[in-house]
């Protein structure tokens, strides 16, 4: 796999549009999901096939060593974005 680089413009809203080249390759469209990290002055994208819960329970496990949030509330959001997740799966398959 090639390394594909442009430079991006950021909106005023904070919005960014992936390169053509790179939505292809990885076959995002509109109702794809992308983990987003900061890692030093570098941003970091991935995308996102299917959330796990052990997934879920990483990203938010960074968030709260970083921010000092409490197990029992890491493990509600956990169960919150998973309910989430199946909410809009559920959603697109009626259509």
């Amino acid at each position: 796999m090639m390394a594909i680089s442009e430079v991006i413009k950021i909106t005023s809203k904070g919005q960014l549009t992936l390169p053509i080249d790179i939505r292809k390759e990885l076959s995002l469209d509109k109702d794809s999901y992308l983990y987003v990290t900061k890692v030093g002055s570098v941003v970091v994208m991935k995308k996102v096939e299917k959330l796990s819960l052990d997934e879920i329970s990483t990203i938010l496990q960074s968030l709260a060593e970083e921010g000092g949030i409490t197990r029992n509330f890491l493990m509600k959001e956990v169960e919150r974005a998973k309910k989430q997740l199946q909410e809009e799966k559920h959603a697109k398959s009626q259509g």
